[in-house]
């Protein structure tokens, strides 16, 4: 398959600061009020006593790992797994992750975050994102360290690998709330993120294996402007 063409990347003319004026698709990376992702300072966070249910649910399935634009994504093959929050089921449709985290906690980044990527019939949009500190040990990501430089190498090749993101995920579900968009072109607002307050970890191996294809894929952080996150603690 022919390497498709590139139309953004995160460094030099087609960088962050320039994604507005690429094309028309999107000029909202500019004139959006509500991008992502964002610094969560404790201070400006509303707490929230009785915070929207979130109930998630994944188990062990296939996921196909193939390389898109500037990152390697995972899309599970089992489409009925996902989270429940305030009252609406949202499928998983995809996750990858950023090097270093694109939020950031009292303006502190962690090693890595990994978006959820989630989508209900409706056809709205909501990300569950997991920061993850670097230690000697951490989550079971099984082969996909391996796997991430292969895929990573040509747009056409496509493998498999077999999964459980509970695995990722802290044992406290407390979590920020907040209206933002995607952090790639197009950057289209209407999103709902989630972001679990607890971070895990990543073993030291897994990160080098992550870090050498997906170092400094975060967006800058964008202007909270007169939007609220809110703490469901």
């Amino acid at each position: 398959m022919t390497e498709p063409l590139v139309k953004w990347s995160y460094k030099g003319d087609k960088g962050p600061h320039y994604w507005g004026h690429i094309c028309e698709e999107y000029e909202i990376a500019n004139t959006g009020k509500n991008q992502s992702p964002v610094d969560i300072h404790m201070e400006k966070v509303m707490e929230v006593h009785e915070a929207l249910p979130l109930e998630l649910n994944y188990k062990q399935t296939k996921y196909t790992v193939r390389r898109v634009e500037n990152s390697v994504h995972l899309f599970p093959q089992n489409k009925e797994q996902g989270l429940i929050f305030n009252g609406k089921h949202y499928n998983l449709i995809a996750f990858h992750g950023h090097i270093p985290s694109e939020h950031t906690l009292n303006e502190q980044y962690f090693a890595i975050e990994w978006h959820l990527v989630h989508m209900n019939e409706e056809g709205e949009r909501l990300v569950l994102a997991v920061w993850m500190d670097q230690e000697l040990s951490g989550s079971d990501f099984g082969e996909l360290a391996t796997i991430f430089p292969q895929v990573f190498e040509d747009f056409g090749i496509e493998m498999e690998i077999s999964l459980d993101v509970s695995g990722f995920l802290p044992e406290k579900r407390a979590y920020f709330k907040y209206q933002g968009s995607l952090t790639t072109p197009p950057t289209f607002e209407g999103v709902t993120w989630i972001v679990l307050r607890e971070a895990t970890s990543i073993a030291h191996e897994d990160f080098t294996a992550f870090q050498d294809i997906i170092q400094d894929t975060n967006r800058p952080l964008q202007e909270l402007g007169d939007r609220s996150i809110h703490h469901s603690a």
